[in-house]
């Protein structure tokens, strides 16, 4: 089977400014994975200067009115400026804090490029092979054959490495659907994926986000018969590494040995298992603190440390809840929360037009953000938000159309 978009007027030939910037927009992708923010900014945001001197950023506006996910991430890059006004943080500082969340803001100018089937194809194999490259350069730094970065293991940090090879690892296993031809490749390389992300980079954000992908896509494929199958393999998987291989590695809790301790199960006691946990609580009683409309973008680590010093803590204070969610809440407020919600929702609603792998994508990719999200602030964080901005504008920006499949928007048109 083979993508290609329904309106085939989208694939007529592109003004010469298009397609440079296209390209370099390609190449920015092939990117993401493998070179550092210099590269990133580069190649990232040249297409974007390039979009705004053609006639293709008349676009924009239709966009924004006809496409959900575009139309919120704008409201809530708008959001997240206004409520620099009311912020106690420097304002040099508020605006560096803006600048991170840029992707919000750039999600729907991508999607102007990537509304070409070229394009989007040819961004799809950039990131797939950058992906890959990246998994055999951790096989490479692991086993020490070269040291060309900084992270023993992987060429990013621990948690970008995680989220980019779970990707990985589902992109392969839809892969393994779709080609009869490879399938083999595909499911060895979803394997040693697997095992990249327990035994040499392992993390718990890895753990968690390759897991449940492979869970959500057996329910996709084969719904009970392959969720119970998933289940019964992990069960057995789980006991044969319990008790034949060294876990001493893996990381998932930082002191357990709390709750022996512990005479009763209390908010006290889960501050001290783990420093994140007390991070969310910490950062939950700053959001109730101002729950309305915030501290103010840039305001963090103020609202935090005054928190920090009115409860019983146990961990240093901190500029980052680690929590995409209440990063943003504590800021601006639960308006600000329900803005950053309802985009994520966009993800999973209105989609009957679409092709079933698209409809699939999306929900993988819905599932990708909450998780990522709930233990780190990855819309913030200039890796994992890039990644997740090109992901979004390649998968939500234009309905697929599966050859041998009819669409209602094909249909209609």
């Amino acid at each position: 089977m083979s993508l290609s978009h329904s309106d085939h007027s989208k694939n007529l030939p592109q003004p010469f400014l298009v397609n440079v910037g296209a390209w370099i927009l390609i190449a920015g992708v092939f990117s993401i994975p493998l070179l550092g923010n210099a590269a990133h900014n580069i190649l990232l945001g040249l297409p974007i200067i390039i979009l705004c001197c053609t006639r293709n950023i008349k676009q924009y506006p239709s966009l924004l009115k006809e496409n959900r996910t575009a139309l919120l991430s704008t409201v809530l890059y708008a959001w997240l400026a206004i409520s620099i006004l009311w912020s106690s943080a420097d304002t040099n500082y508020s605006i560096k804090i803006l600048s991170k969340y840029r992707e919000f803001l750039l999600i729907p100018l991508f999607m102007i490029y990537f509304t070409s089937d070229k394009y989007r194809k040819h961004a799809f194999i950039a990131l797939y092979a950058a992906l890959l490259f990246s998994l055999f350069f951790s096989y490479l730094m692991h086993y020490d054959v070269i040291h060309f970065w900084d992270n023993p293991n992987s060429i990013k940090n621990r948690i970008f490495h995680g989220i980019s090879m779970s990707i990985f690892a589902y992109i392969n296993l839809q892969a393994a659907v779709i080609s009869r031809k490879y399938r083999a490749m595909f499911i060895a390389l979803f394997l040693i994926t697997f095992h990249n992300l327990f035994f040499i980079e392992n993390g718990r954000i890895g753990y968690l986000l390759i897991s449940t992908l492979t869970a959500l896509f057996c329910w996709q494929q084969w719904r009970l018969k392959g969720l119970g199958t998933i289940l019964i393999v992990s069960s057995i998987g789980a006991t044969v590494l319990i008790f034949f291989v060294d876990l001493s590695h893996v990381r998932i809790i930082d002191h357990l040995d709390v709750i022996n301790r512990a005479r009763e199960l209390n908010l006290t006691v889960l501050q001290q298992l783990d420093i994140r946990l007390e991070f969310y609580i910490v950062s939950l009683h700053a959001f109730l603190d101002s729950w309305l409309l915030g501290h103010g973008l840039g305001s963090f680590p103020e609202a935090y440390a005054v928190q920090h010093s009115a409860i019983e803590t146990f961990w240093h204070k901190t500029v980052n809840s680690h929590n995409e969610f209440l990063q943003i809440s504590v800021q601006t407020g639960i308006i600000g929360l329900i803005l950053f919600i309802s985009f994520l929702s966009t993800l999973l609603l209105n989609r009957k037009h679409l092709a079933p792998l698209q409809r699939q994508c999306q929900t993988a990719l819905f599932v990708t953000f909450v998780i990522s999200c709930m233990f780190n602030s990855s819309f913030m964080d200039h890796g994992d938000g890039t990644l997740f901005m090109i992901l979004t504008a390649l998968v939500v920006g234009t309905p697929w159309q599966v050859k041998g499949e009819t669409s209602t928007l094909e249909t209609n048109t």
